[in-house]
């Protein structure tokens, strides 16, 4: 494999995992965010040449933080919660402990999404935690494993997530990446108009399923959460670490406005039918091009892209 491969391995696991703590939390089942301490413990000791144990195992009074390094002195606690009352609660306890005459930094992990606080520091003269450079988040992570120049580390940390990992046996989740990515590829190195062509630049998706869809919204919606639980965190990963600009993606949506249009036009206006469609023109278009395709991936695909009206656009109507 090359560095390329080990990436996509890294990017895809990370994100699948960040989206079962995702969908656990939203349902109130929060046993997975014990399971991840044990380990992104290993994971950061893979990535940052930590040598990280589990804290509560051997110290259930460190009530501010999950896992300690005492050779780099380096905290760490790993959250779901971005709230600035939660980050607050921990650098106070870190504090009331006296736990930073043990460890020189604490730093605050979070397995999903951070929050960017206004304030710049937290905490009082004993210790006081920097927003900015003590807060991560899975991101932050997965931007510091793919930019490693080193190849073995990085393989052996791809190594390590397929291990740790029980990643759907039945998905095979570098396809989905790669169909995005196929898609959006080709769609955007097309020699298109760049955006407007008698479209409103700035329509509103709520308006658009549940008026000019009405008799079709609940499946659309549907389909929209139904996907994003298995493919949303893979499709953000792979806008925000491919080496696609902006220029690319506006060229892209402007392509799918007129090309749905068309479609939808062709299809007597039934979403439905033009959306199977569009699926369909995909899969064509990548399997004509060595692509494998998961169509899964491409309908969240082409969903998104139609909640975000860049797919079946408003027309703009002239006045007289």
């Amino acid at each position: 494999m090359n560095r390329t491969d080990y990436q996509r391995r890294v990017i895809t696991s990370l994100s699948w995992l960040k989206t079962q703590v995702e969908y656990h939390n939203s349902l109130s089942l929060t046993d997975i965010n014990h399971g991840a301490e044990d380990f992104y413990c290993g994971l950061l000791n893979l990535v940052y040449g930590y040598s990280l144990k589990n804290i509560n195992i051997i110290d259930q009074n460190a009530a501010a933080i999950d896992l300690g390094d005492e050779q780099n002195k380096i905290a760490i606690q790993v959250t779901s919660t971005s709230a600035l009352a939660k980050t607050k609660y921990t650098v106070e306890k870190f504090i009331e402990k006296e736990l930073y005459k043990k460890f020189d930094r604490l730093l605050i992990l979070n397995i999903v999404k951070k929050t960017n606080h206004e304030a710049e520091t937290i905490g009082g003269t004993e210790y006081s935690l920097d927003t900015k450079a003590d807060i991560l988040d899975v991101e932050d992570l997965i931007k510091k494993i793919t930019s490693d120049p080193d190849l073995q580390k990085l393989k052996a940390i791809a190594d390590f997530l397929d291990a740790e990992l029980s990643l759907p046996a039945q998905r095979s989740l570098p396809n989905e990446v790669l169909t995005i990515l196929g898609i959006i590829e080709h769609i955007s190195d097309e020699n298109h108009e760049d955006a407007g062509g008698g479209y409103l630049e700035e329509p509103i998706p709520e308006e658009k399923i549940y008026k000019r869809f009405a008799d079709h919204a609940d499946f659309l919606v549907d389909a929209y959460n139904d996907g994003y639980i298995e493919y949303g965190a893979v499709l953000e990963a792979v806008k925000k670490e491919s080496d696609f600009g902006q220029i690319k993606l506006r060229r892209a949506a402007s392509y799918l406005r007129r090309y749905s249009d068309a479609v939808l036009t062709k299809c007597g206006g039934d979403p439905k039918v033009a959306l199977h469609q569009i699926i369909s023109d995909f899969s064509a278009l990548l399997g004509n091009n060595g692509y494998t395709f998961d169509e899964g991936a491409a309908e969240f695909y082409v969903i998104e892209q139609l909640v975000k009206c860049n797919i079946f656009p408003y027309k703009e109507v002239s006045v007289a």
